[in-house]
């Protein structure tokens, strides 16, 4: 069926009042408009201040949850005092801390690294195919490639995968490489809004994204919170296949909820 738009309803805005405010938010397609590589991406400067305003609140938490190493997601986020979840939740930094890998992904760094030797020599034959090391995982990006050549890549990477030892997850022109633990954006998500105080009754929980990755949070969420509001950003509305319960069209309409939220967070009441 199709998504709804988001319009701030006094039903929706009921819901996104509450307090603590904990805020889970997809970083590329989300906050940044996608780049055709990942180092052309910008987080606006509109949607900068608007997080700064946001983190200032005493009773609110900013989540950026990313595909990226968290060093790098919160370099492109570019906001002081927000967590920041990397690598679809391998790694956690508290605000302005070092990122942390889990204990159970650190035993697979030497695969990893060879991993992306070997994926760095199939994209040598591969115009426009880009390997973005992330040290817990291994991105492939495809964006800049002619179609033709997608499917001999994926089978190349699903075979270096099978050689040392790592699961393959496809994203948004992108394949990964990852250690097979049971870890993604969903776990990850929902055991930092736990510990924020975003699962208990009369907190204020939003989750939204763009990918497919950004599915497993939004399942994760609704689950253990069924009054989290989660957010597809793009896609064909007629077309989206998603979990989640509403979409924005644009990284601009996200900015102006977001903005929405802000508001009514500092006024603490709802109009009919």
């Amino acid at each position: 069926m199709p998504v709804p738009a988001l319009p701030v309803t006094a039903a929706l805005a009921r819901r996104l009042c509450g307090r603590p405010l904990v805020l889970v938010l997809d970083v590329d397609g989300t906050l940044a408009p996608i780049a055709p590589r990942p180092e052309y991406a910008e987080v606006p400067a509109a949607t900068q201040q608007l997080l700064r305003d946001l983190v200032a609140l005493p009773w609110a938490h900013v989540m950026v949850i990313s595909g990226r190493a968290a060093d790098d997601a919160r370099r492109l986020v570019g906001v002081d005092g927000i967590w920041i979840v990397g690598n679809h939740g391998f790694e956690v930094a508290e605000p302005n801390g070092p990122a942390v890998p889990s204990e159970r992904v650190k035993p697979f760094a030497p695969a990893i690294a060879k991993a992306v030797e070997r994926c760095a020599e199939v994209a040598s034959s591969h115009a426009g195919v880009i390997v973005e090391d992330k040290r817990w995982t291994v991105s492939i990006h495809y964006r800049l490639a002619h179609p033709r050549v997608v499917p001999g890549l994926t089978a190349q990477v699903a075979a270096i995968a099978r050689e040392h030892g790592l699961r393959v997850t496809h994203g948004k022109e992108v394949l990964e490489l990852r250690p097979p633990v049971n870890i993604d954006k969903g776990t990850a998500a929902e055991d930092l809004a736990s510990t924020l105080g975003g699962l208990r009754s009369g907190a204020s929980l939003v989750c939204a994204g763009d990918d497919r990755t950004d599915e497993d949070a939004f399942r994760a969420l609704r689950a253990a919170q069924p009054a989290c509001v989660t957010v597809r950003v793009g896609g064909d509305a007629e077309q989206l296949d998603t979990l989640a319960e509403f979409r924005v069209a644009s990284t601009g309409e996200l900015r102006d909820l977001l903005r929405a939220v802000l508001n009514l967070q500092r006024e603490g009441t709802i109009e009919h």
